[in-house]
């Protein structure tokens, strides 16, 4: 798996951790043991009456046995045509 991180590095990227959390941030680096090193990262934290919130986390350290699933993040013009909407 290490070897398919490297096409990952300075791309923004989705962790979802043992325990549930959800992080996305720009993958700076990682080690043998994929303890994973996100930049410019935050939470997202779902909530079924408040929606999505987001706390900043800046530069943070996910420790490779923390990770379940790390994939590129991407959102659609649909999806942030849907955003703005909501902030007017």
């Amino acid at each position: 798996m290490t070897s398919a991180l490297e096409n990952y590095i300075n791309r923004t990227v989705a962790v979802i951790t043992a325990d549930g959390r959800m992080i996305v941030g720009t993958l700076k680096g990682f080690d043998q043991t994929i303890n994973l090193i996100l930049d410019e990262s935050h939470e997202r934290v779902f909530s079924s009456s408040q929606g999505v919130e987001q706390v900043v986390l800046g530069l943070y350290i996910v420790r490779g046995d923390n990770v379940n699933i790390l994939g590129v993040f991407a959102i659609t013009r649909n999806h942030r045509k849907r955003q703005r909407r909501h902030c007017l």
